[in-house]
């Protein structure tokens, strides 16, 4: 089978290409397009498992909080014991230890060569810098306010699998600042992303925008009936803070058949990814939105998980994309550990903190490795069934770096439901915003 082309960097293109060595080739098609605390959370066990889903392309808009059109590209309740990974918002230090040598001073040395070059990651370890307690509409051009959730189609009170998607519109709404980007997976099209884009725009500071996978994804059979049968992937953004650039990228994932990695047939596994202008701090980043398939397979890789992970991290730097902060978020469908505690190995090569090759920063991970009590911290930051953790962030910065970030969570229903009755007074605790519990992290340049 093809291998899928080479970016940078030279060590994750060769690894790549080994991994990918039995992949079928992507058959995907062009599509184009209509105060916080700082605490990682712990679970509060009120959900159940994963529910089925599908994924696929938009562009801009000018000031209106809609989706948009765009041209694309594509290749064939809470436990107590909060952890927090920074100081309060005002900017003391974290508990956290440098990584790299000591950076050269740049002095010739005795024997007369240059000496090496400094080291870029050096800090990459080292905490955020302080910066001024949040506003409601985030213009501190050091960082960005990114959230990511598999809304199941927003769920509402009724249906099949029923549900309250505005719990989770309340509880953006309580938090300061308003988000910079959601990273959205499993909205059915265009006209429920404008839904959701609408909703934000008329409860929050800012104005959205939408960015969508495929505006009319095909439909597939799901066992929460007509609600679900579509399924796609979307990037929101807050105009007052992005514009796009360039085109968005539209592919397919990964997933294992008969032991062999061959592309997913799913609407719903078509991820997105978008290269954005930060007019605030004047950088470009680039983000991406990704849905998974479920494990199909047996071994190490039922679902084709690294070669998904590898393969993002080449999209991310591909030519026209890239930037000052690369992130990618979503359902991957798999989760970050074995039963048996092990970090599975899409997830070790993604993660820096552990070891991980292609050096990204997950902020649950860090925020819990930071605090102590990394199993039992990881274990409270479920995102699926009360157990799994299989909803994450990650996100390097320009160099190469784990990009530091700081205010890592994972919204629990219980805090949704609480910000939903601050609101109007009235939810119905027995509904969630989805099947799976969000997060949101602050990523710093």
């Amino acid at each position: 089978m093809p291998r899928i082309s080479s970016v940078d960097p030279l060590a994750a293109s060769f690894v790549l290409a080994l991994s990918l060595a039995a992949c079928g080739t992507d058959a995907s098609s062009d599509s184009t397009v209509a105060s916080e605390t700082g605490s990682v959370t712990s679970g509060d066990g009120s959900t159940t498992g994963s529910g089925t889903a599908a994924g696929g392309s938009t562009g801009t808009t000018a000031e209106a909080p809609t989706t948009g059109s765009a041209t694309t590209t594509a290749d064939s309740s809470t436990t107590g014991g909060a952890v927090s990974d920074t100081a309060a918002s005002t900017g003391g230090p974290d508990v956290t230890t440098t990584t790299g040598e000591p950076a050269s001073t740049g002095e010739a040395s005795e024997t007369g060569e240059e000496p090496p070059p400094a080291d870029a990651c050096a800090d990459q370890d080292e905490p955020p810098p302080a910066v001024a307690t949040p506003k409601a509409i985030n213009d501190d051009p050091a960082f960005i306010q990114v959230y990511v959730n598999n809304i199941e189609n927003l769920k509402i009170q009724g249906e099949q699998c029923p549900g309250d998607w505005t719990d989770l519109i309340a509880y953006m709404k309580s938090i300061e600042p308003s988000p910079d980007l959601f990273l959205v997976q499993q909205i059915s099209d265009a006209a429920q992303l404008d839904t959701l884009v609408a909703r934000m725009t008329d409860e929050m500071p800012g104005i959205f925008e939408g960015i969508i996978a495929d505006a009319d994804p095909w439909t597939q059979l799901s066992p929460c009936g007509k609600e679900k049968e579509k399924q796609t992937n979307a990037i929101i953004i807050r105009q007052g803070r992005f514009a796009t650039v360039g085109e968005k990228h539209v592919w397919q994932s990964w997933v294992n058949k008969d032991g062999e990695c061959v592309r997913n047939h799913q609407a719903r596994t078509r991820n997105v990814m978008i290269k954005l202008h930060d007019k605030i701090a004047d950088r470009d980043i680039t983000v991406a939105s990704m849905h998974w398939a479920t494990a199909q397979g047996d071994g190490p890789d039922p679902a084709c998980a690294k070669a998904n992970v590898l393969e993002v991290d080449q999209k991310l730097h591909k030519k026209g994309f890239g930037g000052d902060l690369v992130i990618f978020g979503g359902d991957f469908n798999e989760p970050d550990r074995k039963d048996n505690g092990d970090l599975r190995p899409w997830y070790a090569e993604a993660n820096g903190d552990a070891g991980g090759a292609l050096n990204y920063r997950d902020p649950i991970y860090r925020a819990c490795k930071t605090g102590g009590g990394l199993q039992a911290c990881l274990d409270d930051n479920w995102t699926i069934g009360g157990e799994r953790r299989i909803d994450m962030l990650f996100a390097q910065d320009g160099q190469g770096c784990r990009a530091r970030s700081r205010r890592a969570h994972t919204i629990t229903f219980n805090e949704a439901e609480a910000a939903a009755v601050d609101l109007t007074g009235d939810s119905d605790p027995n509904l969630n915003y989805s099947e799976h519990r969000g997060v949101r992290a602050e990523f710093y340049y």
